[in-house]
């Protein structure tokens, strides 16, 4: 049954139309009331848009593609590309002014938007404190990865597909704020943080990526990045993975992945050549690393095109 006093805001059923991204279904066909689901596409350019207040808190989850959101706040754009398992927060009663698009027209993405009821959040964040572990809910974060949220959002998809009753919705609510609560409670905006004496500033996490994709074709150590990002090594690797959502061995693996993609089927390259130019001297590894990511081999892939 489902809890009368943890039901998520109406004003969330209104969230889905001031999106640019297409809504394809929504757990209110099924009379969820215990968290709200809604399953987005979008592709191209989303342009400027303002995401509709509510009361509850938002989880946007990416589940395929990938896409660059920009968000505007505190007088300036900040930037997070999202993968599947890359998760955004946005806490009860704020707005935000956001535009998003992917690498082309016809390259889209798929992201899962739960709506959390706040007076759950609040519940819980009193059920830690009464075991002495006190937590201050501020559940905003851009851009973060964690693959058990993405499950967690992916068994909710085929749970409502599959006409769930709203106690399965509860259950599942319950326990993804507990988790957020467990491991973000504590989390702040990064411009808010005095603690933090390194940034990495969007202009230079550009400048960090262009020069990835200008040295595809070597090795890079993270004490080259974090001089082109401006910040020791030591504060590099989690500053680059809060801005893009992954490690900077992740997100250097995926340019090379995009751009051997691009040769093998625009060029007359060989494929041991391809491999060279995108980092790979070692034609095994080139092919361990294709096959993983893409799914067929560099051969295979060309063949297919």
């Amino acid at each position: 049954m489902t809890d009368p006093s943890h039901l998520h805001s109406d004003a969330s059923a209104h969230c889905a139309s001031a999106k640019p991204n297409r809504l394809i279904e929504s757990s209110r066909s099924i009379g969820w009331r215990s968290l709200l689901l809604d399953h987005h596409e979008g592709a191209g350019d989303g342009g400027l848009f303002e995401t509709h207040p509510t009361e509850d808190v938002t989880l946007v989850v990416a589940m395929a593609g990938q896409h660059r959101l920009d968000a505007f706040a505190q007088g300036r754009w900040r930037s997070a590309v999202y993968h599947a398992g890359t998760v955004g927060m946005t806490p009860d009663g704020e707005t935000a002014r956001l535009r998003w698009r992917t690498p082309s027209p016809s390259r889209g993405f798929r992201s899962a938007h739960l709506y959390l009821p706040i007076s759950l959040v609040s519940s819980i964040a009193d059920e830690y404190s009464r075991i002495g572990q006190p937590v201050k809910p501020n559940l905003s974060a851009l851009a973060f990865r964690d693959e058990t949220v993405a499950a967690q959002a992916g068994t909710l998809l085929s749970a409502f597909r599959a006409g769930a009753p709203d106690l399965y919705a509860a259950g599942a609510a319950r326990w993804l704020v507990t988790h957020l609560l467990s491991r973000h409670a504590h989390w702040q905006h990064l411009a808010d943080d005095t603690r933090l004496a390194a940034m990495i500033p969007d202009r230079r996490l550009a400048r960090v990526i262009e020069f990835m994709s200008a040295h595809l074709d070597r090795s890079l150590t993270l004490d080259e990045l974090a001089r082109e990002a401006g910040i020791s090594v030591h504060h590099f690797g989690r500053r680059f993975r809060e801005k893009t959502g992954m490690g900077p061995a992740t997100y250097l693996t995926n340019l090379r992945v995009t751009q051997a993609r691009l040769l093998l089927r625009t060029t007359d390259l060989a494929v041991a050549e391809v491999g060279v130019r995108c980092g790979y001297p070692n034609a095994s590894a080139f092919a361990t690393v294709f096959l993983r990511h893409v799914g067929t081999t560099p051969s295979r892939y060309r063949n297919a095109g």
